[in-house]
């Protein structure tokens, strides 16, 4: 699992920060959460594949945070892209794409979904592709949990914004411990597609023995998952501390230093320390902070060190900035 900052500065783009964007490798997918302007080249620098399967999500509707999405799906096409891509977002998704089909002619030639989350009805509106405005299916939520698999899910919370905003939740569903490719050696299973199914768990039927990896210690013990939120646009939310609790990375805007406080409060935004007020009460184990404003173009160090005071494992988000989980 890796987490890439495509984009880490508020409103403005400058030299060394382009606009609001997160990427996240799991597996054979990527994960995308927001689309500032230029998104496209960013994706490209950070060496990610435009022909894997993807999701994005956007978590509301101002321009730093959009605008970087139909140019993408325009290049996704002119690159003959065949791998599904999912979109989720506020209501009105897929009117603001639908709109670009009807007056730029955005296509999409290959498996899209675009899907709105109404939180008031707490349902999830499916659209297949940008052809019809009709949607193809309607789904109710459980939990505020937008996507469910095998490995993981998303979660949403609504958090207080100027417009409707949400935060998003990457959770990793627990894994089975480390391997022991020695034991299941001695107990005459060969390397083959059987190890994949004792990695992952899965009791198997080796010539009439049925063997339980964790029973006979080829697998160890269950682990948690890794939990990865990203804020959004905010003015502190309890709602945020909910969803992100013990996540290993909180990614949480900083826009403003202390000394603007009231800026924050008026504009709906969050400063250094709420940041790092929010990652200790959600037991957070590391903190980013991104969405800089470029009034610390040359400064925004301040914003670290006013943020170190309260939650010492902080770092300030960097355009490229690539972080492994382990």
């Amino acid at each position: 699992m890796e987490l890439i900052i495509l984009g880490s500065a508020a409103a403005t783009p400058i030299k060394e920060r382009n606009l609001s964007s997160i990427a996240l490798r799991f597996r054979n997918q990527i994960f995308i959460f927001d689309c500032g302007e230029d998104f496209q080249r960013k994706f490209a620098e950070a060496g990610l594949k435009f022909n894997k399967p993807m999701k994005i999500f956007i978590t509301h509707f101002h321009g730093d945070h959009l605008l970087g999405l139909p140019p993408f799906l325009f290049r996704m096409s002119l690159n003959d892209r065949t791998a599904p891509m999912m979109i989720f977002g506020p209501r009105n998704l897929f009117l603001y794409l639908y709109l670009h089909k009807k007056i730029l002619g955005l296509k999409a030639n290959y498996p899209l979904k675009i899907i709105e989350i109404d939180h008031q009805t707490q349902e999830l509106i499916e659209f297949d592709g940008l052809d019809s405005e009709i949607p193809r299916n309607t789904i109710k939520m459980n939990d505020n949990i937008v996507l469910d698999s095998k490995y993981f899910s998303i979660k949403y919370a609504l958090v207080e914004h100027s417009v409707i905003t949400f935060a998003y939740a990457f959770i990793e569903k627990p894994r089975y411990g480390k391997f022991n490719p020695d034991h299941a050696r001695d107990l005459g299973i060969p390397e083959s597609n059987l190890w994949k199914k004792l990695q992952e768990g899965q009791i198997i039927d080796f010539n009439g023995q049925i063997i339980d990896p964790v029973k006979e210690g080829i697998v160890g013990p269950k682990r948690p998952g890794r939990k990865i939120t990203y804020s959004g646009d905010l003015a502190p939310s309890e709602s945020l501390i909910k969803l992100g609790i013990d996540s290993d990375i909180i990614i949480h805007e900083a826009t403003f230093s202390k000394r603007l406080t009231e800026t924050a409060k008026e504009k709906k935004h969050s400063t250094s320390v709420d940041a790092a007020y929010d990652a200790k009460k959600m037991g957070a184990k590391q903190l980013i902070l991104t969405h800089i404003s470029a009034r610390y173009q040359s400064d925004a160090l301040i914003l670290l060190e006013e943020a170190k005071e309260i939650f010492p494992n902080t770092i300030l988000a960097e355009d490229l900035l690539k972080i492994e989980l382990k």
